[in-house]
């Protein structure tokens, strides 16, 4: 897709140089993109993982193998593979497996429990399993005359690195190697076919690239259908906006692997663009900040959280991080406040990304060169403009007509990115996407040139006494305090207003300050509808294990 100005898309203007280079996509699916690397740089490095490296021959001949065994055992193209693992080098082999095979690998959290792993696994109609040994004996196992699973592999985080050196705080969470009578191993299978080169097939453009399911925040998680095509044109939005190039970039993959944005800024661009990724398991400050001094690593997109974590931490002084030039935050808009204070910490500028699980990742992204505006009614940083080929509408929250720049209203989107739909649901699908057009249930507005401002959730927003409070604005004052290292605000209700505003706040290293202290920072800051009446001071603020603090449960704390 020739990539060319448009005097109806004036942020094209904001677009770094190699986005209008040449062609957007190269490849039809992901695994032509794979397959051109290991032709063009064989012993390239592809993994590194706790100072092993893994070349792309390495990881490839160990996806022909599961391949072929998964094969021999019953696995046929359409089937569907979950991946139960960290970010392991074994999540992309099982990967690149189930796309050699046709079948459709589906992404599974491995914070998941009995009861949230078994709906995935019923609902994907899952016949196969790749899984951490530790999570088969704790979670799997129990449930598995509950599933519809007929073949499972487990696999230790050292299966494919047995050399590796784990640091003493990663070593914490992993324990001594298993193997299950009623379960595969996967090194006795790699082994067997290690020098099997497996046939495989030749996917479209159209087939399911993954299947990857939703937070479930407002009801049972559901399976979005990211397709092949979507895949190679996120992932190739994202190489190419941060110019990421094979023999001069070392990617930090800190984003879990299960959740889009670790899939496609992470797996997605090394793929694409041939760049190494460092994989560390699970994140860990400390080891993140020494993998970005020992790779030079240069690219590394995470969720505010783990960039609050990664500024904050003493080592930080110790070490070289001046490599790390390339530094989206996904997964949630961060504050003006925030985005200054990791600067100031690390010297690493953030930049905005804005997408969702629906949207296989990004439809925005925020200019590399060129400095986000600040929204003067909520205090929103802008998270960027549109992404190539990426439609967006901002329309009224009641009736659904279109809104002019500056009008706050759910952002509505369209185009390659989006997905048709989620798995076998065709009513939530058919709500969700309405003739093309993906409801994202954010609220935002837009500038005329095309910068977007994500004020809030529609379900987050507070109605205090007939004023409507986005929790976002709230937050962003909070973080203006020194002493405030996270924030997430809430509505509970009140007596007299309906609503009132809560805050859960947790504090940086050694800081000293009262609720009391907080709620008058805000109070002199903000109209007196929108202060919180109500600080709570919390050690940490619970999290997804893709880094988004989780609102829903504060609400009953």
């Amino acid at each position: 897709m020739k990539q060319t100005d448009d005097v109806d898309s004036p942020w094209t203007a904001f677009y770094p140089a190699a986005v209008l280079a040449e062609a957007l996509e190269q490849f039809p699916t992901m695994l032509h993109a794979w397959d051109f690397h290991v032709a063009a740089r064989p012993h390239a490095p592809a993994v590194h993982y706790f100072g092993a490296t893994l070349t792309f021959t390495d990881i490839d001949t160990a996806a022909h193998s599961l391949a072929s065994a998964l094969v021999e055992h019953g696995l046929t193209p359409g089937d569907r593979i979950a991946i139960y693992l960290q970010n392991d080098p074994q999540w992309l082999v099982t990967l690149l497996a189930a796309w050699k095979i046709g079948a459709v690998p589906v992404a599974v959290n491995p914070m998941l429990r009995a009861g949230e792993l078994t709906h995935h696994l019923v609902d994907s109609g899952a016949r196969a399993l790749v899984c951490l040994d530790s999570l088969y004996a704790e979670v799997v196992a129990p449930i598995r005359t509950e599933v519809p699973l007929d073949i499972v592999v487990t696999t230790h985080p050292l299966d494919m690195t047995p050399d590796a050196v784990v640091p003493a705080s990663t070593a914490a969470h992993i324990t001594a190697r298993r193997t299950f009578d009623d379960a595969l191993d996967w090194s006795t299978l790699t082994s067997k076919d290690a020098d099997r080169q497996f046939e495989s097939t030749s996917p479209v453009p159209t087939d399911i690239g993954v299947l990857t399911y939703t937070s479930g925040t407002t009801g049972r998680s559901k399976g979005a259908m990211n397709l092949q095509s979507s895949l190679v044109h996120s992932s190739t939005v994202y190489s190419r906006w941060w110019d990421l190039r094979a023999e001069q970039d070392v990617i930090i993959g800190v984003a879990p692997v299960f959740h889009i944005t670790g899939l496609v800024a992470g797996f997605g661009i090394h793929i694409v663009s041939g760049a190494p990724i460092v994989l560390l398991h699970r994140f860990d400050a400390e080891e993140t900040l020494r993998a970005i001094d020992t790779w030079r690593g240069t690219f590394m997109i995470g969720a505010s959280t783990a960039f609050i974590a990664l500024s904050n931490h003493p080592i930080k002084d110790e070490l070289d991080l001046t490599s790390l030039t390339k530094t989206p935050s996904g997964g949630a808009a961060v504050g003006p406040a925030l985005v200054d204070r990791v600067r100031e910490a690390t010297g690493w500028v953030l930049r905005g990304a804005y997408g969702m699980t629906e949207t296989t990742s990004p439809t925005h992204l925020g200019p590399v060169d060129v400095d986000p505006p600040v929204d003067p009614d909520s205090g929103a940083l802008s998270v960027g403009v549109p992404v190539p080929g990426a439609r967006v509408r901002i329309v009224d929250i009641a009736d659904g007509h279109d809104l002019g720049p500056g009008e706050a209203g759910e952002i509505v989107v369209a185009g390659p990115m989006v997905v048709p739909g989620y798995w076998q649901l065709p009513d939530e699908s058919a709500h969700a996407i309405r003739d093309g057009w993906l409801h994202t249930g954010d609220v935002g507005k837009t500038t005329e040139d095309g910068w977007l401002f994500v004020v809030d959730r529609l379900k987050d927003m507070i109605n205090a006494g007939g004023y409507k409070v986005f929790p976002r604005d709230v937050e962003d004052v909070l973080y203006q305090h020194p002493a405030v290292r996270e924030a997430s605000v809430v509505g509970v209700p009140d007596e007299y207003r309906g609503e009132t505003v809560k805050a859960f706040v947790s504090l940086t290293r050694d800081a000293t300050v009262t609720a009391a202290e907080l709620i008058d920072f805000c109070k002199s800051r903000m109209a007196a509808y929108k202060y919180p009446r109500e600080v709570v001071i919390l050690d940490e603020l619970p999290k997804t294990t893709s880094g988004k603090l989780l609102r829903r449960e504060l609400r009953n704390v």
